[in-house]
């Protein structure tokens, strides 16, 4: 995961002191000699490093030039215009940061700044005009872009990269690229042939997005969000959405490469390292391929659905794969391969024939059967029900092996979360979790391994095999939960936040999880009950479906009810063991007479705050459970 560049932490910790980085102080594309030092002028001032790397300390414009970094800070929210394309010849970093005044933000790319093209042109040309010199880095971290196609989709930008034309090494994080139109590369055309390709240009475009959001992008020809001229990127934790190629082409993808990467035939390809990769990403709605696949890349851990088409497979040496991922019910085709192609697939969940193309017994590519009830691809969304895949995932107990896509708290992309449906005797009957390889084996020809950590950035497990698509499913750790009340009032708690990425048990099917239990035992959702030693004394408890909790007292009281809840989730049920299928969460309750103490109820999973300390309770230690087959 690419990090936030020099200083940038400190200047958060340090209550956004922005000394030392060029403050953009208006919002209008301001070019004069006035007090204002607007996006362009602090562009147009790194652009004048000299050769020792230093900038001018005249400044330009109304941008301070003294003890100046290359560093462009704009204000989080803030939307900035940009009336004609601004160059970038050297090194350069532009981020977003809240006003002095302001409260940090929670998480990255709360709250980004915008900046976004008034006329038909795109944004930002990267581009020192040194093709045999070693390329500039231009970084943007936590910047919105939007293009000129935002009010009208018609609106051609630019011939090539609607937002941006990249030659050289441009990075950009937890950004949302969206309304740019273009002949190639509707966002971004990233340009330049390495030597390798028997070429004199030493200076290709590389471009790396990590927790980048690329939607309603437009391509005439090819690459609606992406076009590069050679396998050279890095896509990491990314979304794709509704982005377009308005022609028909048999290979036109969302993110395109041009030109293949010539392997010599007597090269071990398995030796060859991925230089292009698509990991832990997500494309849906997109009307076009997701990508096209040459040799020396690879698409991993990647849920690709309801396109046009999933993949384009055209490695003609082998040395490309797509692998551990989710690649189904796109319209055309999952995969679609050129006559001469011979990448690997493996370790795929797809629904349409073509992808089948490596399968063996330790790493099999499995087809949805449309007859079977438990392949359907989607569970219901609360809005709009089945042909809706974005919103709130249904209840357990329904079908469907993900959930619509969804964008919780503090996950700045969203996704499709798996499922472990209440069908399910075994874990080996889900097609999606623990079917991943761990280690690549060798038993299939460049067989990859997953990705260290999911889309959210959660280690995904290694002690069994690992899951397909762009999630790992986690049992996380349980956190103290709690209200503090008035007399004759009743708590109610939100245990979401506590349930990780499972859902509550359905209590008419809590006998086949505890099976010895009496046959009388009326069972509340999640199979609710008390852990050992840790029952409720002071009031009654209600848990609903909705994972939400309400707290009774039996009477009024001046203290503490101090409980521990045991709850079994659509997760903790197939762990080993039937003493260990459950989550743990500790609840505090605490209750004082009216006007006494001052009222600080919490909500969410973060526990009773205001007397809580009176009590002493501190030291609590979780144990992480992690998903095991039985």
């Amino acid at each position: 995961m690419l990090k936030r560049l020099i200083g940038l932490s400190l200047l958060c910790a340090a209550g956004h002191s922005y000394a030392g980085n060029i403050i953009v102080n208006t919002t209008e594309d301001d070019n004069a000699a006035n007090d204002k030092c607007s996006l362009r002028e602090a562009i147009a001032l790194v652009n004048m490093k000299g050769t020792d790397g230093k900038i001018p300390e005249a400044g330009y414009q109304g941008c301070i030039g003294k003890d100046a970094s290359s560093i462009i800070v704009l204000e989080s929210g803030k939307t900035y215009k940009v009336n004609q394309e601004i160059p970038i010849t050297q090194s350069v970093t532009v981020l977003s940061l809240p006003a002095e005044k302001d409260p940090p933000l929670s998480y990255k790319g709360e709250k980004n700044a915008i900046i976004k093209a008034i006329g038909t042109h795109r944004l930002f040309n990267i581009d020192d005009g040194k093709p045999n010199v070693a390329s500039i880095i231009a970084t943007f971290e936590e910047v919105d872009m939007v293009g000129c196609a935002a009010d009208n989709a018609a609106t051609i930008c630019a011939a090539n990269g609607g937002l941006i034309y990249n030659i050289e090494n441009l990075t950009i994080n937890y950004s949302r690229l969206s309304g740019a139109h273009a002949q190639n590369g509707g966002a971004i055309f990233n340009d330049g042939l390495s030597d390798n390709n028997n070429t004199t240009n030493d200076s290709a475009g590389i471009l790396t997005l990590t927790n980048v959001f690329m939607a309603s992008n437009i391509a005439e020809l090819q690459g609606a969000a992406v076009y590069s001229a050679q396998p050279r990127y890095a896509i990491t934790s990314s979304v794709f959405k509704e982005n377009k190629v308005a022609n028909n082409l048999v290979d036109a993808s969302v993110v395109y490469v041009k030109n293949p990467v010539t392997v010599p035939s007597d090269t071990d390809v398995s030796s060859i390292a991925r230089k292009a990769q698509i990991t832990n990403s997500v494309f849906f709605h997109n009307d076009a391929f997701a990508a096209n696949l040459r040799d020396i890349m690879a698409i991993n851990n990647s849920t690709i659905v309801r396109n046009r088409g999933g993949v384009y497979l055209n490695a003609q040496s082998a040395a490309a794969n797509l692998s551990n991922s989710i690649v189904a019910e796109n319209t055309q085709a999952d995969c679609r391969s050129d006559a001469l192609n011979k990448a690997t697939t493996n370790n795929l969940l797809f629904s349409k024939d073509g992808c089948n193309l490596d399968s063996s017994s330790t790493n099999p590519n499995i087809k949805l059967d449309p007859a079977n009830p438990l392949h359907q691809l989607f569970a219901n969304s609360k809005i709009g029900g089945g042909e809706n895949i974005e919103g709130a995932c249904d209840k357990a107990g329904q079908k469907g092996l993900l959930c619509p896509f969804n964008t919780e708290k503090e996950v700045f992309t969203g996704y499709f979360k798996p499922r472990l449906l209440t069908d399910y005797y075994n874990i080996s009957e889900s097609p999606i979790v623990n079917r991943g390889r761990v280690n690549s084996d060798g038993t299939t020809t460049n067989t990859l391994s997953c990705a260290s950590t999911d889309q959210r950035g959660k280690t995904r497990d290694v002690t069994v095999f690992c899951d397909i698509g762009s999630i790992e499913l986690t049992v996380s750790d349980p956190k103290l939960v709690g209200q503090d009340l008035s007399y004759n009032q009743i708590a109610e708690i939100d245990l979401t936040d506590n349930l990780g990425d499972g859902e509550l048990w359905p209590a008419s099917e809590c006998g086949r999880v505890f099976p010895t239990a009496p046959a009388d035992t009326v069972w509340q959702e999640g199979c609710m009950t008390f852990a050992p030693g840790k029952p409720a004394k002071k009031g009654s408890l209600l848990l609903n479906a909705d994972a939400l909790l309400k707290y009774t007292p039996f009477s009024n009281f001046h203290g503490l009810d101090s409980f521990s809840l045991s709850i079994v989730t659509t997760t903790s049920r197939f762990s080993q063991g039937d003493t260990n299928k459950t989550v743990i969460i500790p609840a505090n309750i605490v209750m004082s007479p009216p006007d006494t103490f001052e009222n600080k109820t919490v909500k969410t999973s973060g526990g009773s705050i205001g007397l809580l300390t009176v009590f002493g309770l501190f030291g609590l230690a979780w144990t992480r459970r992690r998903l095991q087959g039985e």
